[in-house]
C-alpha cells in the first residue's frame, strides 16, 4: 500500500480484520462462570445452535449510566435480555461524571467484572493494560458469529490497539455531521438549498443581508460558530482537506500542515470579516443556543444537535422551519468526516475470564444482543409496555416503572449493533438518518485512528491548543500567514514532529503487515 485510501480498500481488509475493537468500560465484579452456554461454547455458533443449551453463563458488565436511576433488573427487557443470551447477568452502573475514575481504579485493582465498558481505549492505562496481557485479542473469533462478523471496517480499524482488536464496539453512524439550516429562511429569500461551499457562502451572505426573517430589521447572521468550532472538520474536508492527518510525501502529517487548512481559515476569516457569522464565536460555548434564539440561519454539526432547535426557533418566530443537508461539493468533490464509527467498547479481562470456552459464552451474548428483535428492544423499548406507535408516531411511556424497565434509555448502553433499528420521530428524523446514510458512501477516515503515540498521548492537549488558538487568531486577524507558519514550527518543536515520525513509524508498520 503507498497511500492512505489503501487502509480501507481489499489489499488492506486483512489488515482491518485482526485491529483491534476497543471495547467501553464494562461495570460490575462478579467473576464470569465456568459454565459455558451452549450457544457459545467451545463450537462455532452455527454448529452449537442445535446443541442442547447448558445452564445460563453467569456474567457481569461495568457500564457509565446517565440517568439517575438504574435499569430495573425485574422488568421484561432485562428477562428477554438473559433468556434471549442464556446467561445469568448482573449489570453494575456507575454515574457516568465519575465513571473514568472508577474504571480507572477498577483495572488497576486487578478486581474486573466479566466484561467493562470502555469509553476511551486510547487511554494510557487502557493501553498499558492491553500490552501487559490483561485482556483478550477478540479479532480472530469475531468471523464465527453471524451479527459480530459484519462489523463496520472502518469502526474496527479506529478502535483497534497495536493492530489487534480487543473489544467489542458499541456502534454509532459513520457520519454524523451536516448543516442545520433555516428553511423558511431559504423560502422567504427564494433560494435552493446549497450544495456547493460558493452556494453556502451565497446563502449565508442573504442570510445576514437580505432580511431573510422580514421582520424590517437587520438582526440576523448566517452562520452560528462557537469556541470550539462544530463545524471546522466539515469545513475542512469540504475544502479538501483530511481527516486530521494524512500521508503524504512520505509521512503522517497533521492536517493543520496542509494547504486545504490555511485554505478553510481564510473562509471563515471571509466569513468573519463580513460578519457572515457570529463576531463572538471565540465565547461562545454552544453555538445550538443562538440558533434557538432566531437570529442564526445554520449551524454545521452533528445533526443529533439539531434536535430541538425547530421548537426553539417557533417560539420567537412561529414560522420557523429547518432543514438538514450534508456534504458541500468543494474542490474534491463531495466528501465527509468520519468519525470513529463507535461510541465506546466492551473489553474482556483474563484476569475474570480464563477460558476460551467461556469467553465464547461472552461473545454470544454480544452476537445475539445484534439480532434485529433485540436492537430495537434496547433502543425503543417493547412496543405496548414502553411505547405505542399510533399514526406512525412514537410514543413514549410515562409510567415510572415502564421507564426504569427500559433504563430512561440507557438499555441502550448495552447495544452492540444498531444497523437495523428501526427509528421513530418527525421528519427531521428521517432526515438526519438520510444525511447519515449518504454521508457513510463519501467518509474520509483519520488514518491514525488505529495507531499510538506516546508523544501525543502525553502532550496531545497542549500541541492541540496550540493550533486552536492560532486557528482563532488567524479568522479574527489577529496574526496573519507569517504569524501562522510560526505557530505550526512551535508545533514541530514542542513535539509534534516526534509526533510525526511516531506516527509515520506505525504506519509503515501497519501497511507492511
Amino acid at each position: 500500500m503507498k497511500h492512505l485510501k489503501q487502509l480501507t480498500t481489499s489489499k488492506s481488509i486483512a489488515l482491518i480484520a485482526v485491529l483491534t475493537l476497543t471495547a467501553g468500560v464494562a461495570a460490575g465484579c462478579g467473576e464470569g462462570s465456568k459454565e459455558a452456554a451452549g450457544t457459545g461454547g467451545t463450537a462455532a455458533p452455527a454448529a452449537a445452535a442445535s446443541a442442547t443449551p447448558s445452564a445460563p453463563y453467569k456474567m457481569s458488565i461495568m457500564l457509565p449510566s446517565f440517568n439517575p436511576e438504574p435499569m430495573s433488573t425485574d422488568g421484561e427487557i432485562f428477562k428477554k435480555i438473559q433468556s434471549v443470551t442464556n446467561t445469568e447477568l448482573k449489570l453494575n452502573w456507575v454515574p457516568s461524571a465519575t465513571y473514568t475514575d472508577k474504571l480507572s481504579a477498577t483495572v488497576a485493582s486487578g478486581e474486573l467484572p466479566t466484561v467493562i465498558t470502555v469509553l476511551n481505549q486510547k487511554a494510557p492505562f487502557i493501553i498499558n493494560s492491553v500490552r501487559s496481557g490483561m485482556f483478550w485479542e477478540l479479532g480472530p473469533y469475531l468471523k464465527d458469529y453471524p451479527n459480530l462478523s459484519r462489523m463496520n471496517p472502518i469502526a474496527l480499524n479506529a478502535i483497534s490497539i497495536d493492530g489487534k482488536v480487543y473489544g467489542i464496539y458499541r456502534e454509532r453512524d459513520l457520519a454524523r455531521d451536516g448543516v442545520t439550516l433555516r428553511k423558511d429562511w431559504l423560502d422567504n429569500l427564494g433560494l435552493k438549498e446549497p450544495k456547493t461551499i460558493d452556494e453556502f457562502y451565497n446563502v449565508l451572505k442573504a442570510f445576514t443581508n437580505n432580511d431573510p426573517d422580514k421582520n424590517g430589521k437587520n438582526d440576523t447572521i448566517g452562520l452560528v460558530e462557537q469556541q470550539t468550532p462544530a463545524g471546522w472538520r466539515d469545513m475542512l474536508i469540504w475544502h479538501g482537506g483530511p481527516a486530521d492527518w494524512e500521508f503524504r510525501d512520505g509521512k503522517v502529517l497533521p492536517a493543520h500542515m496542509s494547504p486545504a487548512y490555511l485554505e478553510t481559515m481564510k473562509f471563515y476569516k471571509k466569513l468573519y470579516d463580513e460578519k457572515l457569522m457570529n463576531l463572538d464565536f471565540a465565547v461562545v460555548k454552544d453555538g445550538r443556543q443562538v440558533m434557538n434564539k432566531g437570529t442564526a440561519g445554520a449551524w454545521v454539526a452533528n445533526l443529533n444537535d439539531a434536535n430541538g432547535i425547530e421548537e426553539q426557533a417557533k417560539k420567537v418566530d412561529p414560522k420557523a422551519k429547518v432543514t438538514l443537508i450534508g456534504a458541500l461539493q468543494g474542490p474534491k468533490g463531495l466528501r465527509s468526516v468520519a468519525g470513529s464509527g463507535s461510541y465506546g467498547i466492551f473489553m474482556i479481562p483474563k484476569t475474570t475470564v480464563k477460558t476460551e470456552t467461556e469467553l465464547k459464552a461472552i461473545l454470544n451474548y454480544f452476537d445475539k444482543l445484534s439480532d434485529k428483535e433485540m436492537q430495537n428492544m434496547l433502543y425503543n423499548g417493547i412496543e405496548g409496555r414502553q411505547y405505542t406507535v399510533e399514526n406512525g408516531e412514537y410514543k413514549k411511556t410515562t409510567d415510572p416503572k415502564l421507564l426504569v424497565e427500559y433504563g430512561m434509555g440507557d438499555s441502550s448502553q448495552l447495544a452492540v449493533l444498531r444497523d437495523q433499528v428501526t427509528t421513530f420521530g418527525p421528519e427531521l428524523v428521517h432526515q438526519r438518518d438520510n444525511v447519515w446514510k449518504e454521508n457513510a458512501k463519501i467518509a474520509i477516515e483519520n488514518p491514525v485512528n488505529a495507531f499510538i503515540s506516546d508523544t501525543y498521548s502525553d502532550k496531545g492537549k497542549e500541541l492541540d491548543k496550540l493550533i486552536e488558538d492560532a486557528r482563532t487568531k488567524f479568522i479574527m486577524g489577529s496574526i496573519d500567514e507569517n504569524g501562522w507558519n510560526k505557530v505550526l514550527d512551535q508545533w514541530q518543536q514542542q513535539g509534534g514532529s516526534k509526533v510525526i515520525d511516531e506516527y509515520t513509524a506505525e504506519y509503515n508498520k501497519a501497511v507492511k503487515k
